[in-house]
């Protein structure tokens, strides 16, 4: 069964939870792919995730890379599972269309950005009946993540 997973940020930059999250999907040695909007967007966080840190960075290939197949993790603007991956990230609020194909599809939203929040509550509800396993977490005031199921 698809799990889908809402957070819902109050404190912290998107941006950042996103690197942390796929460093946690390295570590279980899955694939993800990271949908983004344009193609601006996806070179924002392709420089991101080759500078986030000083002593690190995260290995990666984009939809202008050759062989998408080799990379662990993969940002595209397109919506096709072509590293393999186990896992997809919408940071800019962009509905999955085909969640099956993934074992864990991830929303990340700023709560400040009403437009998404509202179209992702909304999509939400419409899947509510369907065979997925639905979680909802957002930040209280202090950072701390809270269930909201």
């Amino acid at each position: 069964m698809t799990e889908i997973f809402f957070y819902k940020l109050k404190n912290l930059s998107i941006e950042l939870f996103l690197i942390s999250l796929i460093e946690k999907s390295i570590s279980k040695n899955w694939n993800s792919l990271v949908l983004l909007d344009n193609i601006e967007r996806m070179e924002e966080i392709n420089d991101l995730m080759w500078t986030f840190n000083d002593t690190s960075f995260i290995p990666h290939g984009s939809q202008s890379d050759l062989n998408p197949d080799k990379h662990n993790v993969y940002l595209t603007c397109n919506e096709e599972n072509l590293n393999n991956s186990n896992i997809i990230f919408s940071i800019d609020g962009i509905i999955i269309n085909q969640p099956d194909n993934w074992k864990r599809c991830i929303y990340i939203f700023n709560e400040q950005n009403l437009k998404v929040t509202d179209e992702l509550e909304s999509y939400k509800r419409g899947i509510e009946d369907l065979n997925y396993d639905l979680k909802s977490f957002e930040q209280d005031n202090n950072g701390k993540w809270i269930s909201n199921n």
